[in-house]
């Protein structure tokens, strides 16, 4: 995690009558950007505030030189700890008139073992966050989950914080993206902001949670910490809630198959060259296998459009192709304009007035596939710019995925039809 320092508004403290005898001669040495004083006071393993340990020799100078003035104190709380430890926590008066509630933690022989001044504003990684969970998670070899189609787009039966519902399956998130509604209020990291970008851009009113539970079949993740996310409310048409996004990185240790016609999730577990750890399951005739590469976490396949090879990222969270504006002349030949205009829901908005159309004559490989329903657009897709930028010219959804049932196999970069 990276993080900011800011002062501290308001902490707490506590202490005991020896322990408390200190505080003027901290205060003393604060007052007077005394950083030697200071650091004796304090043990050598001492932390400062909630940050991480570091160098305090250079870190307490640094401090202190940036640390309002007190103008007055007095000790609002003190207790000992049950290891033995004793913390003071004060009311202070800054000298600009502002108060403030810093602490200070003890060990037994009185040395100061947290610095209490500050407190750093911690920056959520959601990506690691998810890996570290799906890292101690219970994850069976093979799992058979059934799914509900709706719309065109996948909500798998889930169970989040004790409470039964669906997540929407996308792709094109890389986490897991939870609906504040089903996060509680003490699980919600204040001091933990985060960024968060998906397929269609900058994601608003994100804020940090941990300690969730979150069970998919028989994939269970406890303390996850995930980005939660003022989500307008959605349930299925039953009543069912929907929690959120489940991204690809919860299935990172396997290998997915999505079948349409049965309307189930074939999970099989890998190992690091992305064999199976178990028997494969029953998926009829293999027709063919192609390469596929990724790019963040969005795998891209080659589609062939009248004789040229189109790069396209493949996303279960899309219930239509969507291709590049760009490309509307190019393939004037092999695109079928229907009535009517769409709009695009993304993460960072809708996009308006978008041409909707079928695309005729594709073929991935030597598979022919059906004509897709397809919208085309001037949105950007992907996100990122420069190097992070997705080298597609357009997504395929349900219309493409829902032709063959598809394996896709991240640690072999292959897509399988059958």
């Amino acid at each position: 995690m990276q993080f900011v320092l800011l002062l501290i508004g308001n902490l707490a403290i506590a202490q005991q009558d020896d322990n408390s005898k200190s505080i003027d001669r901290i205060i003393g040495a604060m007052n007077t950007k005394d950083a030697t004083a200071l650091l004796r006071m304090m043990a050598d393993s001492a932390t400062i505030g909630n940050l991480p340990k570091m160098n305090n020799q250079a870190a307490v100078p640094e401090i202190l030189a940036k640390f309002s003035t007190i103008s007055s104190f007095y000790i609002a709380d003190q207790h000992k700890l049950a290891n033995g430890d004793e913390r003071i926590q004060l009311e202070v008066t800054y000298q600009d008139g502002k108060p403030g509630k810093p602490s200070f933690l003890f060990n037994r022989v009185g040395k100061i073992i947290n610095l209490g001044i500050i407190k750093g504003r911690l920056k959520g990684n959601p990506e690691k966050a998810l890996a570290d969970a799906v890292g101690n998670a219970e994850q069976p070899k093979t799992l058979v989950i059934p799914f509900r189609l709706v719309n065109g787009l996948v909500y798998l039966e889930s169970t989040v914080n004790g409470t039964k519902g669906y997540f929407q399956f996308d792709s094109g998130a890389p986490v897991v993206i939870l609906r504040k509604k089903f996060v509680p209020a003490e699980q919600i990291r204040a001091d933990v902001s985060v960024d968060f970008a998906g397929i269609g851009g900058q994601m608003q009113q994100v804020v940090w949670s941990a300690g969730n539970r979150l069970q998919i079949g028989g994939i269970v993740l406890n303390g996850l910490e995930a980005p939660v996310s003022e989500m307008d409310d959605m349930q299925l048409e039953d009543g069912s809630p929907i929690f959120g996004l489940l991204g690809i990185g919860v299935l990172k240790n396997y290998q997915f198959t999505l079948d349409y016609g049965r309307q189930e999730l074939l999970l099989e577990k890998l190992d690091e060259r992305g064999e199976l750890l178990a028997k494969s399951i029953e998926k009829g005739p293999l027709l063919a296998q192609y390469p596929l590469r990724l790019k963040r976490h969005i795998p891209i396949v080659d589609i062939a459009i009248g004789g040229k090879m189109y790069p396209m990222g493949i996303d279960c969270g899309a219930n239509a192709n969507v291709l590049k504006k760009t490309l509307e002349t190019e393939l004037k030949p092999y695109i079928d304009f229907e009535e009517g205009e769409v709009d695009i829901k993304g993460v960072n908005g809708t996009s308006q007035g978008n041409r909707i159309a079928f695309l005729t004559h594709a073929k991935v490989g030597e598979l022919d596939l059906q004509d897709m329903y397809t919208v085309i657009t001037d949105q950007a897709i992907g996100g990122g710019t420069g190097h992070d930028a997705l080298p597609i010219e357009g997504l395929l959804g349900t219309p493409f995925l829902n032709q063959y049932k598809m394996t896709v196999n991240f640690h072999k970069n292959t897509i399988s039809f059958y």
